[in-house]
């Protein structure tokens, strides 16, 4: 009898647990479909304003690109090289993207910076200017090399010695030099870094990684489906 009332307790319990355990994997799975996870810094107020965004509003000059400079459609990359959720857009999406509308000349993919996440943050913007300015032709290799090698966010890696070290290990590019400039043109690189983390908050953009595309604001790691869809829109038009 004893055991019999505790069986029926336990089944009282039983179905509304389920239905709790139920609805938090239904809202984690949710959330991971939409890809909507970036490295975000909180609004003033904690809500999120809602901004006009326009491609041709962004200043693309003297920025580190990928594709053709003439090519139809651009896309603004705001970024951190020590934020996760670039380094999943940057090895996956940006990857498939390249090979399906960058190399066919359709897409140019303009680099800017969000380097918030710290010193070593700060360190690889500087790195990243240095690379684009002697050995343009090889920053896109260096780049995802640079979020290969990314460990946890601040884990560790990332100081200049370390990028140092790594860039020597990229054929075509003077290490040596990409280490003076980062010294010589400190305050130049800085300036540059922070108009462009201005001129992304100006846009809405609180974190990484965030994206301008046509009149088209998109925030986070989003599936390749997103930008595809606002590719072949802005390639339609």
């Amino acid at each position: 009898m004893f055991s019999e009332n505790i069986k029926s307790k336990l089944n009282q319990f039983a179905v509304p647990l389920a239905i709790i355990i139920a609805g938090i994997l239904i809202s984690v799975a949710v959330i991971y479909s939409n890809g909507g996870f970036s490295s975000q810094k909180a609004a003033p107020g904690g809500e999120e304003k809602q901004v006009a965004v326009d491609i041709k509003k962004v200043d693309t000059k003297n920025e580190p690109y990928l594709g053709a400079k003439d090519a139809p459609v651009a896309l603004a990359y705001w970024f951190d090289f020590q934020c996760p959720f670039c380094q999943r857009f940057d090895l996956n999406t940006l990857s498939a993207l390249n090979e399906q509308y960058i190399k066919t000349g359709k897409l140019k993919v303009v680099f800017k910076d969000f380097q918030f996440l710290g010193p070593d943050s700060i360190s690889a913007g500087l790195a990243a200017h240095a690379v684009w300015e002697t050995s343009p032709e090889n920053y896109f290799k260096w780049h995802q090399v640079m979020f290969e090698k990314q460990d946890a966010e601040n884990g560790g890696w990332g100081t200049k010695k370390d990028i140092i070290a790594l860039t020597k290990t990229i054929p075509g590019i003077d290490a040596e030099n990409v280490s003076r400039l980062m010294e010589e043109k400190k305050t130049e690189y800085q300036q540059e870094m922070e108009a462009d983390k201005a001129e992304a908050e100006k846009f809405g953009i609180n974190g990484t990684p965030g994206f301008v595309i046509g009149k088209q604001l998109i925030v986070g790691a989003q599936p390749i489906g997103t930008f595809a869809q606002a590719i072949d829109g802005e390639l339609e038009k």
